[in-house]
């Protein structure tokens, strides 16, 4: 098909992620780094570092004080947490797309996709997730195949987007029937193209059914969760009017108290608030 070879062309050309993520990487695969270290690597991209400040400094973290350097910030905030911040960040700056479909706009994906990371990471430091800051990237990640085709083919997924609604259709068949590839897909071959951890290209394959090979994942379950929370919340927009179903059988790894969204609503929209401030401040 015509449309499927020029998305399979446009992930081939997509740019690497910047050098900013692999020598990070390659820095904290060394057990002798210190917080230093990491800091000197991240101080290279202004531009992350001024955004990894600024969140270690918002309320999501609640650090008593001022973290006044990166290094702070990598010590309060974790190694690990700092390497998926600037791998979201990095992608985000990619992603960022001037023409796109008339019914959604890139900026109103990423508040949806912001908005799926706090709640991921809210259900996860619930469940006793110890990585938090990798539920909250998985969850701003997991749709970066709409973004691709927002990219790629912006007049034709808006056609997609609009018989999708229109009909009351699954976005993915019909995504499927047009391009020959579901988002779902796209954006797993994107992320792999990237050399993304497993558990990411994991969630972005399953994130519709909360589990992989038939069996619940607790952090691909906590965005299956989380994603058809921030679409009944409308806090961003997703291109696809019709609110997921929840796979029950993700449960089995999810035990929520009964009232946690009730009371853990003020605090996911604050919070969304803030992130969505910090993360598209440029956008």
């Amino acid at each position: 098909m015509k449309l499927l070879s020029k998305i399979i062309k446009g992930i081939e050309e997509f740019p690497t992620l910047p050098t900013i993520y692999s020598t990070l990487s390659d820095v904290m695969a060394n057990p002798r780094s210190t917080a230093t270290d990491v800091a000197n690597v991240i101080s290279q991209d202004q531009s992350s570092a001024s955004k990894i400040l600024k969140t270690a400094n918002s309320s999501i973290y609640g650090f008593r004080g001022r973290i006044e350097s990166i290094s702070q910030a990598v010590v309060y905030i974790g190694f690990e947490e700092v390497k998926n911040l600037c791998l979201a960040l990095s992608i985000m700056d990619i992603l960022e797309i001037e023409k796109y479909s008339k019914l959604i706009s890139p900026v109103d994906l990423w508040k949806h996709s912001i908005a799926v990371g706090v709640i991921s990471r809210h259900i996860g430091k619930s469940i006793g997730a110890k990585n938090l800051e990798e539920y909250f990237v998985a969850g701003i990640i997991h749709d970066i195949g709409k973004l691709l085709f927002l990219r790629t083919l912006p007049d034709d997924f808006n056609k997609v987007i609009r018989f999708s609604n229109e009909n009351n259709v699954n976005l993915r068949d019909v995504e499927k029937q047009v391009f020959g590839i579901s988002h779902t897909l796209a954006g797993k071959l994107l992320a792999e193209k990237w050399k993304l951890p497993k558990s990411f290209i994991d969630v972005i394959s399953n994130q519709y059914t909360g589990v992989k090979d038939g069996k619940p994942n607790k952090l691909i379950s906590t965005v299956h969760l989380a994603n058809v929370v921030a679409t009944m919340l409308e806090l961003g927009k997703t291109g696809d009017e019709m609110v997921p179903p929840i796979n029950p059988q993700i449960y089995e790894v999810i035990k929520l108290h009964q009232n946690f969204f009730t009371r853990a609503l003020p605090l996911i929209i604050r919070e969304y608030q803030e992130s969505v401030n910090l993360l598209l401040v440029s956008k």
